[in-house]
């Protein structure tokens, strides 16, 4: 009862911290500018926390540490495909800060002629991935609160959708980042101090490893998990964060093209530091009952009947500032997409009003991706099964997009139809199969696919500087004119 009683103070006290920072960014919101891109004006610094914490989310903390329970090291392959993906995407893409991009559709647009097919397909897809992983990390939130406070399922889906709402509605992007900073060093500091626990009662970590089975302490558990399995998971996350709307937003949010660059790359290597304390946790878990029946339940299992009360709270609230700090990415990203894209896409023209309309459309998806939540319960694996199939896609044609003048439109579609093809067909193969239901197989007949098509087909008529500049005096409607009717300009490929 103590630890329910102390767990519940200091959730209370964490959604109390993060309304207020909210709402004293919503009073310096002006512009759509602002709310959807935080006027391009975030620092190095704020920047590398927001996306640190946006990296480590429900399927990091509850994922990775079940992985590492089950194969030891193997679960901190998790969290490096994401830090060496943030960091990949930093290194890669941080010069895109230059052409103000609101949404990564226009950074694909500008690669492919602003190609409607291509654009459209890109627009659609990233707006419903969005709302996928809203719903997967509100279902990851519900699950956490529902053990520490027994409540209802829905009363935890309601109340995780209501904390995203609060932070993220107000102050937009702002109110985002800055929370988010916030939730970074709790997230960090709370599970540094469960880990530091974890080697105190085990003897080191030496002491640790010594009550593993031998194939957990193999490099990244490739004794346990297989190698090519370690690698497939690896890249899946890699290239989902190249195609991550989220990660892009933050970027095209910096002050400066060299604060975007470092903040990933300094966010991407944390990432990749933390991933041995997942796995140290979830090693932990192990050693204490190595019989227990679901892994995803080994940090949950810790809370709530091995740390002291103080330690399970601070670690609850870590969880919390984790999930959170992924859904409000998510949130914010479906919105700015609905605005600048989805809107267009029915009526032909933007909002009168963006700023109202924007926060109309993240109550919107909050709402869709809430009810998704309470009806769907197994939504988490159907979203790590099916949506990488397309964000592997959307990777290959970013990737392709970036360093091959010769790719075409062409070339894009096809990759954009082969790869999900490929990807649900090896799906039908035995499990027994490693080698060829690998989630590589897939990218890799995708860039094939693109790369061929491109070789046959005409080049763009347009350069990438040319759709980028005609996209920005296009966005100067939305971003600047909070009211007004306005109608896109559209370069067609």
């Amino acid at each position: 009862m103590l630890t329910h009683t102390t767990i519940a103070i200091g959730l209370a006290l964490y959604i109390l911290g993060m309304l207020a920072a909210s709402l004293f960014w919503m009073r310096r919101v002006s512009s759509p500018s602002d709310y959807l891109v935080g006027g391009r004006s975030f620092p190095y610094w704020i920047l590398t926390g927001t996306t640190t914490a946006g990296c480590i989310g429900a399927g990091v903390m509850v994922g990775a540490s079940g992985l590492a329970y089950s194969h030891g090291w193997a679960g901190a392959a998790y969290p490096i495909g994401l830090g060496l993906g943030t960091a990949i995407a930093g290194l890669l893409f941080g010069v895109m800060r230059r052409y103000k991009f609101m949404t990564l559709s226009e950074e694909i647009a500008s690669y492919y002629d602003n190609n409607r097919i291509v654009v459209e397909f890109s627009n659609v897809t990233l707006f419903l991935s969005q709302l996928g992983w809203l719903t997967a990390q509100i279902i990851g939130g519900a699950a956490v609160l529902g053990v520490v406070t027994t409540l209802p399922h829905g009363w935890c889906v309601l109340a995780t959708t209501l904390v995203t709402a609060i932070i993220a509605i107000p102050g937009g992007l702002k109110s985002v980042v800055y929370t988010d900073f916030l939730q970074a060093i709790i997230l960090l500091t709370g599970f540094t101090f469960l880990a530091g626990s974890a080697l105190h009662h085990t003897g080191g970590l030496s002491g640790l490893l010594h009550d593993v089975p031998p194939d957990y302490r193999s490099f990244l558990g490739v004794a346990s998990y297989g190698g090519w399995n370690i690698a497939g998971l690896i890249v899946t996350f890699v290239l989902a964060v190249i195609a991550d709307p989220g990660r892009r937003l933050s970027m095209y949010g910096a002050r400066t093209q060299r604060g975007a660059r470092w903040a990933m790359v300094t966010a991407g290597l944390i990432v990749i530091a933390f991933s041995s304390v997942i796995a140290i946790v979830g090693m932990y878990a192990y050693h204490l009952d190595p019989h227990m029946k679901n892994p995803d339940q080994s940090l949950l299992w810790l809370v709530m009947r091995v740390l002291p009360s103080w330690l399970a709270a601070f670690v609850v609230v870590a969880v919390a500032s984790g999930i959170i700090s992924c859904a409000n990415y998510n949130v914010i990203a479906s919105g700015s997409f609905f605005v600048r894209h989805i809107y267009p896409l029915v009526t032909g023209r933007y909002p009168k009003r963006p700023l109202p309309a924007v926060r109309l459309a993240l109550a919107g998806a909050l709402l869709v991706a809430g009810l998704l939540a309470y009806h769907a319960r197994t939504i988490v694996q159907f979203v790590i099964e099916f949506l990488p199939v397309t964000m592997s896609g959307l990777a290959i044609i970013i990737l392709v997009g970036r360093f091959s003048r010769r790719g075409t439109w062409q070339g894009a579609v096809a990759a954009l139809i082969t790869t999900p093809i490929a990807s649900l067909a090896l799906m039908q193969l035995p499990a027994s199969d490693p080698m060829w239901r690998n989630p590589i197989v897939p990218a890799i007949v995708g860039a094939l696919a693109h790369l061929a098509v491109s070789a046959v087909t005409p080049p763009s008529r347009h350069s990438f500087e040319e759709i980028a500049n005609e996209l920005a005096r296009d966005r100067q409607n939305i971003e600047t004119s909070p009211s007004g009717a306005v109608t896109p300009a559209i370069i067609s490929g």
